[in-house]
């Protein structure tokens, strides 16, 4: 019965290694340079820049609908 627990205990540790391989390791085609990106940072790189463009996107509508409506 303890071989069990060991071989369950291999393979939680095994998956918890891949997940963290998975998400810190380096992204799809990228330079092991200066311009080094992992996953989780080029996650949160496009997540800034979709943030910062829906911001600009409720900025303008906000603008817009704050002017006043002209009447005809």
């Amino acid at each position: 019965m303890k071989w069990i627990g060991l071989v369950v205990s291999l393979a939680a540790g095994a998956a918890c290694g891949w997940v963290l391989g998975h998400i810190l390791g380096p992204a799809p085609q990228t330079r092991f340079d200066a311009t080094y990106q992992s996953r989780w940072d080029r996650a949160l790189a496009e997540g800034q820049t979709a943030a910062a463009e829906r911001a600009q996107a409720l900025r303008l509508e906000f603008e817009r609908k704050r002017r006043p409506q002209s009447v005809a």
